[in-house]
């Protein structure tokens, strides 16, 4: 091609693209009555008011409660059972069950093998669990035959009990060792009891898991595994109707029964903030937990409790993160404040752990409850409540993007003992926190001399470290 073929080529392209620019700028003139003005940023519209996706909810005259999400996007469709029951159920000495049980439900039924099942999952290109499957549209009478079938009729093979015995042992075992394992539990034992659930669930002992037996899994299968005591969520392509049907043919046949209720959690007892040494000798680094109890889920205090987490230690740009690791270099990893929200009606827990320098262990310490007093004191900056807002509400729509996400959602909001529309009014109460608000919980919640702190690391470099603080007396449990 000769130069002034492309030159004339290039004339015709910048002549195609001027019409374009003209005939985009008439259309914008006409439509709008004016030139777009270019001096200006655009800014963007206020983003939609968040809204949960709509659900149907039903119960099944055997109990079995069943929520519906129709979601036509893609061909898929997701299914959860909810059982509810959890470790925090396990009878004392038998810490384990519930993880046993729930895992041995995989180990086939009175009419299948576990190779059958696995076969059958082959055949359909899904996998399909007791608690969860997802397939697409024209699997789902299969695949929830399958959860159904999982779900009713265990079998319980003594020789699948004993492998997966072995199993959880090594996994308990490899937990165990782990350096922050120690601390946490000293930090539940000390804020809990020793004998709550909470506390006997995080770390079940070798003895625990040993004395486990197929009559101990039966039992606690036959009591807490009921119709009335599980929920059925079905997400994606599917009508309501559709799917109650599905449900229906599948769990409508189990028989009823009732489960009892957990043990009611003892009271929470404050104390005069203490020190708890672990003792690792040798330890190359500094386990440190801070924290205490703070209110049930449904208090009116959950929204500006979850925007003062962000502000105060949840997120790189949080005022703990930037003071111990941004400005002194005293952590990396860790997150040094957050809340651990459970089920109505117990208590959450408001805690912070991170690994520390053993040398900076004391400075580190300082720095932290300076912050906590802090912000008490100190109201959160205008670009603190933005970024903290931001975190709590812009995630919630990418929260529910999927069909398995939306199920996720649902299944926690059960877990919790939560209403299906939870989230609904979640955004806008995170958007009306005031800092004064946040400061207020911050100073009801974190009471710098109420605080339990346990410090996991070679005694004798920390000891002298922790008496020297006088933040409180110093106990090596």
């Amino acid at each position: 091609m000769t130069h002034s073929h492309i030159g004339r080529r290039k004339m015709q392209l910048l002549a195609c693209a001027a019409a374009i620019v003209g005939a985009t700028l008439l259309l914008a003139a006409r439509a709008g009555g004016q030139t777009p003005d270019r001096s200006r940023v655009p800014v963007a519209p206020p983003a939609a008011p968040f809204k949960f996706p709509k659900s149907t909810t039903q119960t099944l005259p055997n109990g079995l409660r069943v929520i519906v999400v129709e979601e036509h996007a893609l061909p898929l469709v997701t299914v959860r059972a909810v059982v509810g029951v959890d470790s925090l159920y396990d009878p004392a000495g038998k810490e384990g069950l519930f993880a046993l049980t729930s895992a041995m439900l995989l180990d086939g039924t009175q009419s299948m093998s576990a190779d059958q099942l696995s076969s059958a999952f082959a055949s359909l290109g899904n996998s399909v669990t007791p608690f969860k499957f997802t397939t697409i549209s024209q699997n789902v009478d299969r695949s929830m035959a399958l959860m159904a079938d999982m779900l009713q009729h265990p079998a319980f093979p003594q020789v699948d009990l004993d492998r997966r015995k072995a199993a959880l042992a090594a996994t308990k075992q490899r937990f165990a060792e782990l350096p922050a394992t120690a601390p946490s539990e000293v930090f539940l034992t000390q804020l809990l009891g020793a004998q709550s659930a909470t506390t006997r669930a995080y770390s079940p002992s070798q003895a625990a898991v040993s004395s486990l037996t197929r009559d101990d899994v039966q039992h606690f299968y036959d009591t807490y595994f009921h119709p009335s005591n599980t929920t059925v969520i079905v997400v994606g392509d599917v009508t309501p109707s559709a799917a109650l049907a599905e449900v229906r043919k599948n769990f409508g046949g189990w028989a009823g029964g009732h489960a009892p209720a957990a043990a009611a959690p003892p009271p929470f007892v404050e104390h005069p903030t203490t020190i708890y040494l672990v003792d690792q000798p040798g330890a190359k680094q500094t386990q440190i937990v801070v924290g205490t109890v703070g209110p049930r889920l449904d208090s009116p205090d959950v929204a500006a409790l979850d925007v003062m987490s962000y502000v105060l230690g949840t997120g790189t740009a949080s005022r703990i993160n930037q003071n111990l690791r941004e400005r002194h270099s005293y952590m990396y990893s860790g997150r040094p404040l957050g809340i651990t929200w459970r089920r109505i009606p117990a208590l959450s827990i408001i805690s912070g752990s991170v690994p520390v320098n053993p040398t900076k262990s004391d400075s580190a310490l300082i720095e932290w409850i300076g912050e906590l007093r802090g912000m008490r004191d100190h109201l959160p900056t205008p670009a603190e409540m933005s970024v903290a807002r931001g975190l709590l509400i812009d995630i919630l729509p990418g929260q529910v993007e999927t069909v398995d996400l939306i199920a996720n959602q649902l299944t926690q909001l059960v877990q919790r003992g939560l209403p299906l529309n939870y989230y609904d009014g979640y955004a806008a109460r995170v958007a009306r926190v005031t800092p004064e608000e946040v400061s207020a919980v911050a100073a009801k919640y974190l009471d710098p001399a109420h605080l339990l702190i346990v410090v996991g690391g070679d005694r004798k470099v920390l000891e002298p470290e922790m008496k020297a603080l006088g933040l409180g007396p110093v106990v090596v449990p």
